[in-house]
């Protein structure tokens, strides 16, 4: 018996199980393969995949396809790549085509696939049509079960036994019941049972099968010999890099050179030095060799249709994308190591991610989705129930009314991480001391029970931030896609499965300070400054440098939170390489490690924990501060490879990472011992490296934040009431506005009411004054804003009489 139709948790919903989960269980029971078909997606094939071989298990690709007029259903399993690419096409149909026909779609799509069907009509229709079909009976031997088996002995076609599972034993039922009711907005009690599953679709053993369908035992082996055709595992299509079409059919890797060489020349002068033509012709090497060249000429044409964007992640350590304008940091002038991006023994994709002005950012998107129509999406997010949902649903469906589930969740902080491996979710609430003076009565234990067997559980699926996947051919040959409620259309998988896919994504990412930036350049040339910024080097100015040194950041990218501008002033550093430093190292887990830093930095005694990490933190003073820092410790002090490390430091960013990291922290405390590093100073050294836990930066990103926030410095140390216009103009800083208003006070700038015949809709600043923008009068419609300014322009208003007149719709 091999189970062929198990439903995971995402089947959104109504499977309880992770992929994980699941396969352990199977592995448990006897199995050695077994498909996940979860209901119109491959939201969870990747970690299918990962838990298939982790646990020996053979894995059997496929999916539940259902019909968007009836409630016929058919299961699709996969035999090769041509029948995965249909899969991925039917789905793609399925959630694109309001009137999806699925009787006549897997006929179009049925090569490479064997499907499983429980309808008559079907089941004849499809093997007169040549497909590959099998009678499939999900229910103990009933009339309906007789009726279709007499079908398929008709036609000569295979029937085989798929109770269909849903959890993995009995038990689960209610964790099942629960998803439902929350995903129908009722209650148990109103649940009809067409909307649940049966309660037996649990996961039983060969054994249990084999009495279900003791009167036809061809049912249960046949599902073996159904098994032995499916020998497709996996997608292994390596790295797949967005195409690029050249009408004159030059070489990716000629044009690539070329556009390089002009760059450089643009950079540095006609006149080239020895340093920046061997770097160029290093990094253009590797890039060759590893046939990435499409992808920095891809990368190219989107940046050229913003003037003004901000490249960051490993990729601003490439010599050959700051000449190409992708990344806006010298890698020379700054000590940026290229091989932290690229080296020929990297396996995973380029990473490099474009901050492009938050109001520019959504027409980048819709010209890259238009330029490469049909073969570009956005990444998903798969939403999880956390801690807060989790208990507020289920307390729903217990009929409890806002204010009494307000009364736990309210409580609970916003990023708290239920870690209750050996203690119940109640257990676990009450050590809180926002919970000691709280009673839970009934039903509030049942309750937080349910809850907590269903945190982690998927919810729903987003749009990743701003993850674009570009493919050289139709992108649903690669993973389905889906069309999101904003309209723009999303792979199925989230950013770890995209690139364990081998798909590379760019980021094109909103950032505000570039809007900022943006229009105080523009407010500044108005006024009639010159600010050439092709030849501007903000974080050479020397009273930016001052500013910086004494945390006068408040509105600056990035370094405007209290916690850096504490960190400014401690340190009395304004320099840019030490802001590079200061911008990666404020992370939340880092707080003991900042600390010995300044004391450090102050001329504090120190020795490196270990003789042999001396070298790799000397520029940071013994300090774990960037990304790479992990890896370079890792290889030094306890001989991983350069793989292996970097695979230490890539998990680290991981949301399943407990159970890899406790594998990583072996082998290092391993590899360190035959070192001769004592016990103390491995747990010195993995403490640090742990600080690193959730969202750190590399070297590169780092200096590319840190070069935004001297540009920002500088206008405001400069131009102050043009920068602090636009800080307020373009809203959704750090602080509110009247935040912002105050600070330009305590600048000494005067803040000028609104004036009809004066204010722009956006605030304008002048010399020592700042005029208030019609933007922040509250209730005045957009429309009537732009007819305010636009009337007046050459011809004030000379009464209010006039003003109505002239603005009245």
């Amino acid at each position: 018996m091999i189970p062929l139709t198990v439903r995971s948790y995402y089947s959104l919903m109504w499977g309880t199980s992770s992929p994980e989960e699941i396969c352990a269980v199977a592995k448990q029971l006897g199995y050695n393969r077994l498909a996940i078909t979860d209901t119109n997606n491959l939201y969870g094939l990747w970690p299918f995949l990962e838990a298939c071989k982790r646990t020996g298990m053979t894995p059997i690709v496929g999916a539940e396809l259902t019909d968007c007029a009836s409630k016929r259903r058919a299961v699709c399993l996969v035999e090769n790549d041509e029948g995965y690419r249909n899969l991925c096409r039917l789905i793609t149909r399925r959630h694109s085509d309001d009137i999806f026909n699925l009787k006549s779609a897997i006929v179009k799509h049925s090569k490479g696939l064997v499907v499983l069907t429980q309808n008559r009509e079907l089941l004849s229709n499809w093997h007169e049509a040549g497909v590959t079909v099998v009678a499939a009976i999900e229910q103990k031997p009933d009339s309906a079960g007789f009726r279709l088996r007499k079908t398929a002995s008709r036609h000569g076609i295979p029937t085989v036994a798929t109770p269909g599972s849903f959890f993995l034993n009995p038990d689960d039922i209610k964790i099942h019941r629960m998803l439902r009711a929350i995903d129908l907005n009722t209650s148990l009690s109103r649940i009809d049972p067409k909307d649940t599953a049966s309660s037996s679709a649990w996961l039983a053993s060969a054994s249990v099968y084999d009495r279900y369908f003791d009167i036809w035992p061809n049912a249960v082996t046949d599902t073996e010999k159904i098994a032995e055709r499916l020998t497709f595992t996996g997608p292994c299509q390596g790295i797949v890099l967005p195409p690029w079409d050249d009408k004159k059919k030059h070489s990716a890797e000629k044009l690539l050179r070329n556009a390089a060489y002009k760059g450089a020349k643009q950079r540095y002068g006609n006149d080239l030095s020895e340093t920046v033509v061997n770097r160029l012709e290093h990094e253009l090497d590797i890039i060759e060799k590893m046939g990435f060249s499409s992808y920095f000429l891809v990368v190219q044409d989107i940046v050229s249709h913003s003037p003004r964007i901000c490249g960051r992640g490993s990729g601003a350590a490439s010599l050959v994308a700051y000449c190409m304008g992708i990344t806006n940091v010298c890698p020379i002038k700054h000590n940026l190591y290229f091989e932290r991006f690229l080296n020929p023994g990297r396996s995973d994709p380029p990473d490099i991610d474009i901050d492009f002005a938050w109001d520019e950012r959504d027409a980048i998107l819709d010209f890259v989705l238009k330029q490469y129509k049909g073969h570009a999406a956005m990444v998903c997010n798969h939403v999880s129930f956390q801690p807060r949902m989790a208990i507020r649903e289920v307390a729903k469906v217990y009929g409890l009314t806002d204010n009494e589930i307000g009364q736990v969740s309210k409580r609970l902080p916003w990023f708290w991480r239920a870690a209750y491996e050996n203690n119940d979710l109640l257990t676990r609430l009450k050590q809180l001391p926002e919970f000691r003076l709280l009673d839970f009565p009934h039903p509030w234990p049942k309750i937080l029970r349910i809850a907590q067997n269903i945190i982690g559980n998927p919810r729903y699926i987003s749009v990743h931030p701003g993850g674009v996947v570009i493919t050289p051919d139709p992108i649903d040959d690669y993973v389905p896609v889906e069309i999101a409620p904003k309209g723009v259309p999303i792979i199925q998988w989230e950013k770890d499965a995209t690139e364990d896919a081998g798909l590379v994504k760019i980021d094109l990412l909103g950032n505000r300070s570039l809007g900022v930036i943006r229009d105080a350049i523009t407010n500044i040339v108005q006024n009639g400054f010159i600010l050439d910024e092709q030849t501007w080097e903000p974080e050479d100015d020397a009273a930016t440098q001052e500013n910086v040194a004494v945390g006068n950041t408040m509105g600056c990218f990035y370094i405007e939170s209290p916690a850096t501008r504490l960190l400014q002033k401690k340190a009395k550093v304004g320099d840019f390489e030490h802001l590079v430093i200061h911008s990666s190292i404020i992370r939340p887990a880092a707080n003991e490690f900042i600390r010995e830093y300044v004391r450090r930095l102050h001329g504090g005694n120190w020795k490196p924990i270990h003789p042999l990490i001396d070298d790799v933190l000397d520029e940071t003073y013994g300090i774990m501060v960037y990304q790479e820092d992990v890896s370079k410790v890792a290889v030094a002090m306890a001989g991983f490879s350069h793989a292996d490390a970097d695979g230490l430091r890539k998990i680290m960013s991981k949301k399943d990472k407990v159970r890899k990291l406790r594998d990583y922290k072996q082998c290092f405390e391993k590899g360190a011992r035959l070192r001769g590093v004592t016990a103390k100073q491995i747990d010195a050294v993995w403490n640090m490296m742990m600080s690193f836990d959730g969202y750190s930066f590399c070297k590169p990103h780092s200096a590319s934040y840190a070069r935004v926030s001297f540009q920002a410095a500088f206008l405001k140390t400069h131009y102050p009431a043009e920068f602090m216009a636009a800080v307020i103009s373009n809203q959704g800083g750090f602080y509110s506005t009247f935040a912002y208003v105050s600070e330009a006070r305590r600048m000494g700038i005067k803040v000028l009411p609104p004036d009809v015949n004066k204010s722009d809709i956006r605030w304008k600043g002048k010399k020592t004054s700042l005029r208030v923008g019609l933007l922040s009068i509250k209730y005045l419609a957009a429309g009537t804003k732009e007819r305010i300014v636009g009337k007046r322009r050459g011809n004030p208003y000379r009464n209010i009489s006039d003003f109505c007149k002239r603005v009245r719709p």
